[in-house]
This record gives C-alpha cells, sequence and structure tokens, in this order.
C-alpha cells in the first residue's frame, strides 16, 4: 500500500482543519510579506540618510586634503571612515574627476556621491561613500516570523486535537446517499417489523457487499451446552439477523452458528458497501445491548466479529472476519476509499490491525460508529429492536 492511499483516508477525515491551517498560512505569509517589504524600503532608506550625513561630515574633513593632494591625510581619513559601521568602501576624486585614494569595497548598490568643498567655496574635488546593503537584519525577522507562524499552526492543531479528544469529531455527511430507513409498520400488524418483501435478486446479478458474522469462541460454547439449548440460542440470534437484514435488503446467507453473513446485490457497489456497514453496526448494537437482559434471565449471551468487505471471495471474507476483534466491526482498509465509506463512518487509522489472508496481508480498519445523522437512525433503530413490541427479538421467558 503506497503513503498516499494510508493517509487518504485521515485527510479526507481531517480536509476542515487542513484547509483552515492552508488559509491561516496563506493569509499570515501576505501580511507577513507586505510588512517585510515594508521594513526593506525603510531601512535602505535610513542607511541612504544616514550614509549621506556621514558622506557630508567626511567631505569636510577632507576637503583641505584633497586641495593641498595630501594623499597620506586622505588615505588615513578614508581608512578611519571605513571602519565605521554603515559605510563598506570610500574612494576620492579630485576636480578632474581622477581617483586619488580608495579604501574597502569597490563596489555597492547603496552609495551616495558629495562635493569637498573648502570654507571659501571653492570645489576641492569630490567624496563617495559606499554603504553597507546586506539584509542581515531583515533575515532575523523573517527567521522569527516563520518561527511565530509555526507556533500558530501548531498552537491550531493542538486546539483541534483537545478538541476531538474532549468531543468525537463528526465526519461529513454525503447528502447524495441517504441513509436507509425503517419502513412504516402497518396499524394492524402486532410485530415491529413485519415481513418486508425483500427485493428479489435478478438474474445474473454480481455480489456488491457482504456482511459475515463469527461467533466468539464458539467451539467452546458448544462443548458447554446441549445441542437443543444451542440451536434454542442461535435461532434467537438469527431471528434478529433477519429483521435486520429486511431494513437493509440483505439476502440471508449462512445460518448464526454456521458461516453466518448477508449478501447484498443492490448497485452502486458503495450503496450496497454502506447498507451492508449499517446492518452490521445496528447487528452488533442490539447484541450489545441485550447482553445484559441474557445474563439476568440465566440465557447464553453470544458475542461477535463482523466484516464487511465488497470482495465476492467468500473463504477470505471469513477468514478475514475470523481474524477480527471481539465486538467490532472491520473493512479492509483499501475498501474504506473504493466503497466511499470513508466519509460515513468515524475510525482511528492508528487502530488498524493487519492479518494474513492467504499469501498477502490486509490491512483491517475497526469502524467505531457513522457519521451523525446515520449513527442517530442506528440508535432509534436498536431501541426499536429493543422495545416492548419486539417481543420477537427478546430472549424467550
Amino acid at each position: 500500500m503506497s503513503l498516499w492511499e494510508q493517509w487518504r483516508p485521515w485527510i479526507r477525515q481531517q480536509r476542515s482543519l487542513l484547509r483552515e491551517l492552508i488559509l491561516m498560512l496563506l493569509a499570515m505569509l501576505v501580511v507577513g510579506v507586505y510588512f517585510l517589504e515594508h521594513f526593506s524600503a525603510g531601512l535602505e532608506q535610513e542607511r541612504k540618510v544616514q550614509l549621506q550625513a556621514l558622506a557630508q561630515q567626511t567631505a569636510r574633513r577632507v576637503a583641505e586634503a584633497l586641495a593641498s593632494e595630501d594623499s597620506i591625510s586622505i588615505n588615513l581619513i578614508g581608512r578611519e571612515t571605513v571602519q565605521l559601521k554603515p559605510v563598506v568602501g570610500i574612494r576620492f576624486d579630485d576636480t578632474a574627476g581622477e581617483q586619488v585614494g580608495a579604501a574597502g569595497e569597490k563596489t555597492s548598490p547603496l552609495r551616495v556621491t558629495v562635493p569637498a568643498a573648502l570654507p571659501d567655496g571653492e570645489l576641492a574635488g569630490t567624496l563617495t561613500l559606499l554603504g553597507d546593503n546586506t539584509l542581515s537584519p531583515r533575515k532575523q525577522i523573517e527567521a522569527g516570523f516563520v518561527l511565530a507562524v509555526l507556533c500558530l499552526l501548531l498552537l491550531r492543531v493542538a486546539a483541534a486535537l483537545i478538541q476531538q479528544r474532549l468531543q468525537p469529531p463528526q465526519v461529513l455527511e454525503e447528502q447524495d446517499t441517504p441513509a436507509p430507513a425503517a419502513p412504516p409498520v402497518p396499524p394492524q400488524s402486532d410485530a415491529p417489523f413485519p415481513p418486508i418483501a425483500r427485493s428479489p435478486v435478478p438474474d445474473g446479478a454480481q455480489l456488491q457487499a457482504q456482511l459475515r458474522l463469527s461467533i466468539v469462541n464458539f467451539d467452546h460454547i458448544r462443548q458447554r451446552y446441549t445441542d437443543d439449548a444451542l440451536q434454542e440460542v442461535l435461532a434467537e440470534y438469527q431471528q434478529l439477523l433477519e429483521q435486520v437484514a429486511a431494513l437493509y435488503d440483505g439476502h440471508p446467507g449462512p445460518a448464526i452458528g454456521e458461516q453466518a453473513g448477508l449478501y447484498f446485490y443492490q448497485g452502486p457497489a458503495s450503496r450496497a458497501a454502506f447498507s451492508a456497514l449499517c446492518a452490521g453496526l445496528l447487528f452488533l448494537r442490539v447484541v450489545r445491548l441485550l447482553a445484559p437482559q441474557r445474563k439476568q434471565a440465566g440465557k447464553v449471551s453470544l458475542e461477535f466479529k463482523a466484516l464487511v468487505t465488497a470482495d465476492a471471495d467468500q473463504d477470505e471474507a471469513w477468514a478475514l472476519c475470523v481474524a477480527g476483534v471481539p465486538g467490532r466491526l472491520n473493512v479492509p482498509d483499501t475498501q474504506l476509499t473504493l466503497a466511499e465509506l470513508d466519509v460515513k463512518a468515524l475510525y482511528q487509522p492508528e487502530k488498524a490491525q493487519v492479518v494474513c489472508a492467504g499469501d498477502h496481508r490486509v490491512r483491517l480498519q475497526p469502524v467505531e460508529q457513522l457519521a451523525h445523522r446515520y449513527q442517530a437512525l442506528l440508535r432509534t433503530q436498536a431501541e426499536t429492536l429493543l422495545s416492548d413490541d419486539g417481543g420477537k427479538v427478546a430472549p424467550s421467558k
């Protein structure tokens, strides 16, 4: 699996946060570039003013030396001036424009030329100062700005992580794939979920998705109970599975106690996979809520592992189901995006497990729950199945 495929579910889940971070970065870059350019222009203007004042002061000192062609004094004044911080070079010219002295660097973009005049106003020559045009102050400000931007972005990420810890994130829900709703109950029927006319499987229809259910420690349970008692327990859970299958147009495969599962043929594949995911989460939720009631009544309480896959290979699907975690519903990681389940379900990539399926490895992603509005529907359906009217589902007295 490529690095992009591993991070793609997390990126799609956190796209609102990433979008906000990008907007923050762009805004800070625009503001930062504006102020840096403004600072650079101001710094250059300030350096030019300082260089102009220093050039005029030096010109008054060197005027007599230029008039008398005193090269010793000219070079001495030049070396003293170059040692000053704003200056990197100096040049002295006579009235004919010939160079009579120089010190420091020869070229610089920042330069100032002033006349050197005697006290009586007679021109003795010209003085050219070359200024320091390096951007070391700007580079220091740029480094501080980059550090400040990184700190702000990290603070926003930390705030988002704290918010996710306190309140689980809600995945953006797609509006084009409505959640399957429970069919209305006819007023003349006393059963909570009367038999529903399941759509027939078209001739030659291909399996789009499947839900597989395995019983945890089933071999140990079979050794502890008689066949009649065990079949009664399995029949109760099978009846629950059939009611769930009716809600989501699933077609029963092998029964509970065998390689149990539901098959979904309706297209497209994303719709079938989502129906299988809803059916599996609803079944596990009701089983979990039934467990205290069954223990209180002295009945056997079963625990299941579940798997949803769009792969038609039933043997591999069963092997992956058995390799899962009790009480969890797993989906092969690659099929989360292929079946468009990554935007409808909440999951944590760090909890994924890698299992062997034949000669290759498969990364299974446990699905915690659905997006908010879908999860609310599952809660309602589970409460209905467990209500007093749901006598068919509750354990026999």
